[in-house]
C-alpha cells in the first residue's frame, strides 16, 4: 500500500510537471499575435500624444524636452538607481545573521501503554507521566563572519565607486545628448530659413522653363542656349529642393532625440542665426587643463583603478583564515530540566590552504589591472587633448568659412539689388538671367547660414570637449579662475621646490669640494706633511665632512701636526659623530660612559651609542644594555641586552640569564635564565658555565642536581684553564 501511494505521488508530480512545462512553453505565432496587439497600443498612444504641436521651440528647450524624455538618459537613470539599490544591499551585507525560532509542544499526557507483574497475582502498573502539558522551546542564534563582513566593507566601498563610476556615464550621455541636440536644432533652423528663402523661387523655375522653350520656339536663342539655360535652373532647382529634404530629414532625427513621435511637426527658433556667436576661447594649454580636469571618462578610469585596488585587498583578505564568531540563546519552559535557560558562544577558523595559489594569482590580476587602468588614463587624456586641440581648430574653419560665405552674400545682394533696378523686357533673356542671379544669390545666402549654424555647433562642440554639459560659454570663467588659481599654487610650489633643489645642488656641491679637500689632506698626511694636511683637514671640516672632523680629533689626541689637545680632539669627535660618523659615535659613546678626557656622563654616554646603533652598529646594543643597567633602568637594560643576545652577542645573553635570575627588568623567571645560560655556555663562555654550576648546585631557581652542577663546574674549569 505504501509503494503504491508512492508511486501515484511520483505519477501526479511528473503530469504535473510535464503540464507546467507545456503550458510555459509559447509558439512564434503568439509571439506574433502579440506584438501586433503592443503596435498598434503603441501606435495610439504615440499618435494620441502631441507633445510640441503648434509651438516654437527654443534651443534650451530642445534639450530640457530631450533630456527628459530620450530613453538613452532614462536608461542610464535607471542604471544609476540600480547601482544606489546595490549599494545599499552591499551596505546591508555588513550585518550578522540572526535566526530566531520559538517551537511550541501540547500533548495530553495519557498512557501510551501499561506493565503487567510477573509474579501471578496479576498486579498491574500504570506509565509513569509527565505534568508538563504545553513546553515552549525559544531560540535566538547568532552568526557573524569576520570573512563575511570585511568583504562586505569592501564590496559597499566598490559599489559606492560604481555609483560615482555610472553617475558620470550618466553625465557624458547627457553632454552628449546636448551636442547631438544642437547639431540637429541649427540643421532644422537653416533648413526652415532656406524654406523660405527658396519657397517663391521653386515657384518660378516650372515657369521660367516655359519661358526658355517659347525664347527657343521664337528664335531668340540658339538650341545651346536654351539647353544651357535649362540645365542651369534644373540644377538649380535640384540643389534648392535638397534643402527642402534635409530639413525633412533634420527633423526626423530631431524627433528621435526628443522622443516624440517621428511624424510630428517640429519648428525651431531660427533667431540665432542672425548673428555670430561669441565666444572668449581660452589659449588651447588652458583649454586642455580644463578638459582633463573635467571630462567624466577620466573619473571613469579611475574610479575602474581604485575598484581593482578594492579587489586585491578582498583578495588579501581571502587569503586569510575564516573566523566566524557564534551565539545561542535558548529557554526552555520544559520542568525537568535543570536550567531552562543558558547561552553557548562559540569561535570557529577555517583556513583553505589550496586556494592560496588562486589567490596570488587572483591578486597578480587585479593589479595588473589596476596599472592598466593607470595607463588607459593617460591615454585617455591624450585623446582628450587631441579632441580638445581639434574642437578649437574646427571653430577657427568655421569662422573663416562664414568670413567667406558672408562676403560673397553681400557681393551677390549688392549686385542683385543694382540690376533689379534696371528695367528688364519681360519674357527676354535678360529676364532669365536675373531670376538666375536671385536663385545664386538664393543660395549663397543659405551657405552662409549653413557656415554661421556651423560656428554654434564647432562652440558647443567644443564645450563638449571639455566636459560642459552647459550651452553657455559662460562656465568656462569659474573653471578658468579656478585654473589661474591653481597655477598659482603650482609657482608657487615650483619656485619652493626650486629653492630646495639648488640648495641641494649648493650643498653637493660644497660636499664635493670638501671631499676633494680631505682626499688631499690623507694625501699629504701619508707623506707625513702633517702641518699641511691638518690645514686641508680643516677648511674640509669647515664644509661639514664628517671625516675630516674625525681626522682632526685623531690629529689632536695624537699631536700630528698640530699640538697635543685632548679636549679639542673630543671636540671634533663630538662634531664628527653629530654628522653621522659611526666610529666617532662609539669613541664619543665610551668617552663619556668612561668619563676621560670628560667628566662621565651616562645620558650623553646613551644618547651617542643610541646613534651608533641607529647607524648598524651591533655591538653598540651591548653597551647601551651596560649604560642602562647603570642608570639602573633595568627594563631599557632587559631590551637592548635582549636585541644584541638575539644577534649572536655572547656577552648580552649572559646579561639576559642575569636579569631574568634576578627578576631584574622582568618577573623573576629561572626557566628563561636557565635557557638563555645554557645558550651562552654552548658559545663557550666561561661565566654562563658558572651560573649553571651556582643555580645546579645550590637549587637557585631549580631543583638540585649535583650531577650536572658537577658538569658544568668541569665546563668551566677547562674554559678558564684555556684562557
Amino acid at each position: 500500500m505504501k509503494s503504491s501511494r508512492f508511486s501515484l505521488i511520483v505519477t501526479l508530480a511528473v503530469a504535473g510537471g510535464a503540464a507546467a512545462i507545456l503550458s510555459g512553453c509559447r509558439t512564434e505565432e503568439s509571439y506574433r499575435e502579440e506584438r501586433k496587439v503592443k503596435t498598434a497600443k503603441v501606435f495610439r498612444e504615440a499618435k494620441s500624444k502631441e507633445y510640441i504641436k503648434g509651438t516654437v521651440l527654443t534651443l534650451d528647450e530642445c534639450i530640457s524636452f530631450a533630456m527628459q524624455n530620450n530613453l538613452s538618459v532614462k536608461v542610464a537613470n535607471m542604471e544609476q538607481d540600480v547601482a544606489e539599490r546595490m549599494r545599499a544591499a552591499d551596505l546591508l551585507g555588513m550585518l550578522p545573521d540572526i535566526t530566531i525560532s520559538d517551537n511550541f509542544t501540547s500533548r495530553s499526557n495519557l498512557p501510551g501503554s501499561s506493565s503487567k507483574a510477573v509474579v501471578g497475582d496479576g498486579a498491574t502498573y500504570g506509565a509513569s507521566r509527565s505534568s508538563d502539558k504545553t513546553v515552549n522551546n525559544f531560540n535566538i542564534d547568532f552568526a557573524f563572519s569576520v570573512l563575511d563582513c570585511g568583504l562586505a566593507f569592501f564590496n559597499t566601498q566598490q559599489s559606492h565607486d560604481r555609483v560615482l563610476l555610472q553617475e558620470k556615464a550618466t553625465e557624458r550621455i547627457r553632454q552628449n545628448l546636448t551636442l547631438d541636440v544642437v547639431k540637429l536644432y541649427f540643421r532644422v533652423a537653416v533648413a526652415q530659413r532656406a524654406s523660405v528663402i527658396t519657397k517663391d523661387l521653386l515657384s518660378k523655375c516650372a515657369e521660367r522653363e516655359k519661358l526658355i522653350l517659347e525664347l527657343y520656339k521664337g528664335k531668340k536663342i540658339s538650341a545651346f542656349l536654351a539647353t544651357e539655360e535649362l540645365n542651369k535652373f534644373t540644377a538649380m532647382e535640384r540643389r534648392l529642393r535638397d534643402y527642402e529634404r534635409t530639413n525633412e530629414t533634420a527633423q526626423t532625427e530631431l524627433r528621435a532625440l526628443l522622443g516624440v513621435y517621428p511624424g510630428e511637426t517640429i519648428k525651431v527658433d531660427d533667431s540665432l542665426l542672425d548673428k555670430l556667436p561669441e565666444m572668449d576661447i581660452p589659449d588651447t594649454s588652458t583649454l586642455e587643463q580644463i578638459a582633463i580636469s573635467q571630462r567624466p571618462e577620466l573619473f571613469e578610469t579611475d574610479m575602474q583603478k581604485h575598484i581593482n585596488i578594492l579587489e586585491c585587498r578582498k583578495t588579501l583578505l581571502m587569503m586569510l583564515p575564516n573566523v566566524r564568531l557564534y551565539g545561542d540563546f535558548i529557554n526552555n519552559t520544559n520542568s525537568f530540566l535543570m536550567h531552562h535557560s543558558w547561552w553557548e558562544l562559540a569561535v570557529r577558523a577555517a583556513y583553505n590552504l589550496l586556494k592560496t595559489p588562486q589567490y596570488i594569482y587572483r591578486y597578480r590580476a587585479f593589479s595588473e589591472q589596476a596599472s592598466l587602468e593607470e595607463l588607459r588614463s593617460f591615454v585617455q587624456a591624450i585623446a582628450v587633448m587631441s579632441q580638445v586641440r581639434m574642437a578649437a581648430t574646427d571653430i577657427l574653419t568655421c569662422r573663416e568659412r562664414y568670413e567667406i560665405n558672408e562676403k560673397d552674400d553681400k557681393h551677390y545682394t549688392a549686385h542683385l539689388e543694382k540690376v533689379s533696378r534696371t528695367k528688364v523686357a519681360p519674357g527676354s533673356l535678360t529676364e532669365l538671367e536675373l531670376d538666375h542671379l536671385r536663385m545664386v544669390a538664393a543660395e549663397t545666402r543659405i551657405e552662409k547660414l549653413i557656415s554661421l549654424g556651423a560656428c554654434y555647433i564647432a562652440n558647443y562642440r567644443l564645450l563638449n570637449a571639455l566636459g560642459i554639459e552647459s550651452t553657455e560659454a559662460k562656465v568656462l570663467d569659474p573653471i578658468k579662475e579656478q585654473l589661474a588659481r591653481a597655477k598659482e599654487r603650482a609657482a608657487e610650489r615650483l619656485q619652493e621646490a626650486k629653492a630646495e633643489f639648488d640648495a641641494r645642488m649648493a650643498a653637493a656641491e660644497e660636499a664635493r669640494i670638501a671631499r676633494l679637500l680631505f682626499d688631499d689632506g690623507v694625501t699629504l698626511y701619508n707623506e707625513k706633511k702633517m702641518v699641511d694636511a691638518f690645514e686641508h683637514m680643516r677648511r674640509s671640516a669647515a664644509m661639514g665632512n664628517a671625516e675630516a672632523w674625525f681626522c682632526m680629533g685623531k690629529m689632536y689626541w695624537a699631536g700630528a701636526g698640530i699640538e697635543k689637545d685632548l679636549n679639542k680632539a673630543l671636540e671634533c669627535f663630538v662634531k664628527s659623530a653629530d654628522l653621522g660618523k659611526k666610529e666617532a659615535q662609539i669613541l664619543v659613546g665610551w668617552s663619556y660612559y668612561k668619563g676621560g678626557p670628560v667628566k662621565q656622563d651616562l645620558a650623553l654616554a646613551k644618547k651617542y651609542y643610541r646613534m651608533a646603533a641607529d647607524n648598524a652598529d651591533e655591538r653598540a646594543f651591548y653597551w647601551l644594555g651596560m649604560i642602562s643597567f647603570d642608570m639602573k633602568d633595568y627594563k631599557d637594560a632587559m631590551y637592548y641586552f635582549k636585541y644584541a643576545a638575539r644577534g649572536g652577542d655572547i656577552g648580552s645573553m649572559v646579561w639576559v640569564g642575569t636579569l631574568y635570575r634576578n627578576g631584574l627588568g622582568a618577573k623573576p623567571d629561572y626557566d628563561k635564565a636557565l635557557l638563555w645560560y645554557e645558550r651562552a655556555a654552548k658559545k663557550n663562555n666561561a661565566d654562563a658555565m658558572n651560573c649553571l654550576y651556582m643555580m645546579y648546585a645550590g637549587g637557585y631557581g631549580c631543583p638540585p642536581n649535583q650531577e650536572k652542577a658537577a658538569q658544568w663546574l668541569k665546563k668551566y674549569e677547562e674554559a678558564t684553564s684555556a684562557r
